[in-house]
């Protein structure tokens, strides 16, 4: 039941957009402003899908929109707010003017993750990350997991030195695959 598609598949165009195919999605929103981007593909003259309108205009050609990388104020902002929001890029986006949520999300993904890891932070959790040899270490004696050995070799081993887990054989693996045991 849902939805109608948004646009007749047929003779939509795809692609890249050419100079000529935004000066007229330009020249209408200036003139009519935005209205249902369903609508707006047919009454601007343009072959697109309604939804690729929105996103045209919305990511590219609004004339409200910076350009360029974001600057130390705005990183530092994004920062501050991925903490408190996580991944909530249109929360984020709303509280730097001119920004897109995509633009944020990209360059979040693209440099300052990076910048996180390169001084030592955690990028998900915003806390220092810990030393690597020592997170091996403390996960090693943390899980235990079975050993496998052939057959021949596993005499039903009770645990040994330091509580390891007992050995299982490729024959009671085999058996719990085929849904014998």
């Amino acid at each position: 039941m849902g939805r109608q598609p948004c646009c007749d598949k047929l003779g939509v165009k795809k692609g890249p957009w050419t100079a000529e195919e935004d000066k007229k999605l330009i020249n209408f929103i200036l003139t009519n402003g935005q209205c249902c981007w369903r609508a707006v593909p047919k009454l601007a003259g343009l072959r697109r899908c309604g939804k690729s309108c929105r996103l045209r205009w919305t990511n590219y050609l609004r004339p409200d929109l910076k350009r360029g990388l974001l600057n130390e104020a705005e990183e530092k902002l994004v920062i501050d707010l991925h903490a408190r929001l996580g991944n909530r890029w249109s929360k984020i986006a709303s509280k730097l003017p001119g920004r897109t949520d995509n633009e944020i999300k990209n360059h979040w993904n693209t440099h300052i993750k990076k910048k996180l890891l390169k001084m030592g932070i955690d990028p998900l959790t915003h806390q220092p990350l810990h030393n690597s040899e020592t997170d091996n270490q403390n996960s090693q004696s943390d899980h235990q997991t079975p050993q496998i050995i052939p057959e021949s070799e596993n005499q039903n081993q009770s645990p040994g030195p330091n509580n390891t887990v007992p050995l299982i054989s490729l024959e009671e693996i085999n058996s719990y695959r085929h849904g014998s045991k």
